[in-house]
């Protein structure tokens, strides 16, 4: 479960296609991945090249189509030596049908800044703020059948529209800057079989995501960077599910938060519990 509320539409249901040793192969492609580290033991290149990532995401139905979308995420450098960033995002889903949904959301978020792949101590007044709207559009299907379960994907397509506070030395961020930027991401979830074993995940969860930088403000270079992600995760009853991950980004630039290459552990709980069964159990 990523938090997507929009039902899949089932594009080949009638392949019935089976693989008994499904759970092997992508546990060992799973495994890969995380230990495909890209070299990150280099000179540090102006930002973290670990962290440690906590995040919420949440889709909350209100109506049959439209949901408060909340997020949350905690950053650290890797595994909790320095704060490296935290963001809260609020918006609202509308689901479509047919597998297509649609976001409009806000972004609030707060970085700490780095020098040569260092933590600055930094005061409260000169951390780097920014705030950001985003437009999304997104799109989710079956892919093929394993047993009696799915591969779901999921095309997911962002525009953001960013404002970023510049330091100003000793004064903190006093003046912004307008910046644009599109993404796309391409998302794998893969069910395994029903196991008596009780602490084996459900799921993996692949993706990768391409940002690109558009605009008067784009700079020289459309590519801003690249992402991979994988985890298991575990569904904890209809409306709740947990990821632990792991997460690999890469920027040509480091922007004085992450580096070029950082590493990500990766912990989240995602939910798409609606407001209206939260109101039931206060009353």
């Amino acid at each position: 479960m990523r938090s997507d509320r929009a039902n899949p539409v089932e594009f080949d249901s009638a392949l019935g296609i089976h693989y008994p040793h499904v759970r092997f192969w992508l546990v060992l492609l799973f495994l890969t991945t995380c230990c495909w580290f890209r070299s990150s033991a280099q000179t540090p290149s102006g930002g973290a090249e670990s962290s440690t990532w906590l995040s919420y995401f949440g889709d909350q139905p209100f109506t049959n189509t439209l949901a408060l979308h909340l997020e949350a995420s905690y950053r650290h450098t890797f595994p909790f030596d320095h704060p490296e960033q935290y963001m809260l995002r609020g918006g609202l889903t509308v689901d479509h049908g047919h597998g297509l949904s649609s976001l409009f959301a806000y972004t609030y978020l707060v970085s700490d800044p780095f020098e040569g792949g260092t933590p600055l101590s930094a005061s409260a007044s000169e951390k780097l703020p920014e705030h950001r709207a985003l437009e999304q559009l997104q799109f989710q299907h079956r892919l093929i059948r394993t047993g009696e379960k799915h591969i779901t994907l999921t095309h997911r397509f962002r525009a953001e529209q960013r404002w970023l506070g510049t330091e100003t030395e000793g004064e903190g961020a006093t003046r912004w800057k307008f910046a644009e930027r599109a993404r796309y991401r391409l998302t794998a979830k893969i069910p395994f079989k029903t196991t008596s074993w009780p602490i084996a995940p459900n799921y993996v969860s692949v993706f990768n995501e391409v940002y690109t930088a558009f605009g008067p403000h784009s700079g020289n270079s459309p590519f801003y960077a690249n992402v991979d992600y994988g985890a298991f995760g575990w569904n904890l009853g209809s409306a709740f599910a947990f990821e632990l991950g792991y997460q690999h980004r890469y920027a040509p630039i480091a922007n004085r938060v992450l580096g070029q290459n950082d590493n990500e552990l990766q912990l989240t709980l995602l939910s798409t519990a609606p407001i209206r069964r939260f109101h039931h159990h206060a009353q």
